[in-house]
């Protein structure tokens, strides 16, 4: 396989998206090929084992994994191959720990070390003090040093520009081409800063292309997961937005209290669970009731569609409602729901991404 691949693991009624990649581990006098897993939550597996990264390092300083195996260990690959081998690894634990750690800022749609490193070198770039070099200094050497020269995304120059900005004006260091060196001048300097000013610039060009019509991303708010035990503000403001707030829906002819009872009592296999729920007197009653019922079947393929379908209703049947969700823009809407990682913003966000859409389409009505 190359450096990584996608895996993923199920947690409740959602998946955590992850990558894997290679690493043998210590079986009594023999070492066996197979992979190590880290998620986007932190979480680190690999067979019969489930920890973080303090106990990665732990098992590469107690000898459970390693990268080379042992001169006189027996290397098995599963199913493949087994016998004595000689292996060498250009890998440490500690860079393959900060590979890793740059996958799980990747696969929550953060900037990893490079891209911290690269936001430095513009802000260096943009204002050349002391202060941000030595920013930049740090942000560079904590890219692995293995992927230091992939950094920049230009194979011309590898990373040569900012080793020039961290050299001193008289220093020689190594150049692009191998066994060739450089020495750094006041212009040569100039050159490097040039690049980062003109690399800064074609970025912008080309995100402003790819965002004419609108922001990429927008400021996130956070909506739902509150309880009012003595009943709701009076009146609410982004309390309308929660599922189990006291808004009347109609689905199939019948009329339900809130969107949560409709839901829930949707969901239920039998029609007198059915009406158990719906009658129940709060909307969080009526998913505790329905929780523990059995679920109709294919429920699990439709609920996505029974969700859009009443949040539709609910603010197609209540303007004001419909205005406060207006009301929040183009922000984008992270939904809490401690109880169900698809529908909230600790997982999939499904609630915050259909109020999304039903906004959008209320939006386009002014036109």
């Amino acid at each position: 396989m190359p450096d990584t691949t996608p895996t993923w693991r199920p947690v409740e009624d959602d998946v955590v998206q992850g990558r894997q990649r290679l690493i043998f581990v210590n079986e009594h006098d023999s070492c066996s090929l197979t992979t190590l897993a880290v998620y986007a939550d932190g979480v680190v597996e690999w067979p019969w084992e489930t920890t973080d990264f303090d106990g990665l390092r732990t098992a590469f300083a107690d000898g459970t994994l390693t990268l080379t195996p042992p001169e006189d260990a027996r290397v098995i690959v599963n199913g493949t191959a087994a016998g004595t081998a000689r292996l060498e690894s250009w890998l440490t634990p500690e860079l393959l720990i900060a590979d890793l750690s740059d996958e799980v800022d990747r696969l929550n749609d953060r900037p990893d070390s490079s891209g911290r490193c690269r936001d430095a070198l513009a802000a260096y770039a943009a204002e050349p003090s002391p202060a941000n070099l030595e920013i930049v200094r740090q942000r560079y050497h904590a890219v692995p040093e293995h992927r230091r020269i992939f950094m920049l995304g230009d194979m011309d120059q590898n990373d040569v520009p900012v080793r020039i900005l961290l050299a001193e004006v008289g220093e020689t260091i190594p150049a692009r081409s191998e066994g060739a060196t450089l020495t750094v001048t006041p212009e040569v300097r100039e050159r490097a800063l040039d690049y980062f000013r003109r690399s800064e610039a074609g970025v912008a060009r080309e995100q402003a292309r790819r965002v004419a019509d609108g922001p990429e991303t927008t400021v996130p708010l956070v909506v739902g997961g509150t309880v009012y035990p003595s009943g709701w503000p009076d009146p609410a403001g982004l309390e309308v937005l929660q599922t189990d707030y006291p808004a009347a829906v109609t689905h199939g002819g019948r009329e339900y209290a809130s969107v949560m009872h409709a839901y829930w009592a949707l969901s239920a296999a039998d029609a007198g669970r059915h009406d158990r729920i719906a009658a129940a007197s709060r909307g969080l009653d009526a998913r505790t009731l329905g929780e523990e019922a059995p679920r109709r079947p294919g429920w699990p393929a439709a609920r996505l569609g029974v969700m859009a379908a009443l949040l539709r209703e609910k603010f197609e049947r209540h303007p004001a409602m419909a205005a406060t969700l207006l009301g929040t823009g183009d922000a984008r809407l992270l939904y809490d729901d401690w109880a169900s990682k698809y529908w909230s913003s600790s997982g999939a966000n499904w609630l915050g991404r259909l109020l999304e859409v039903v906004r959008s389409e209320l939006a386009t009505r002014e036109w």
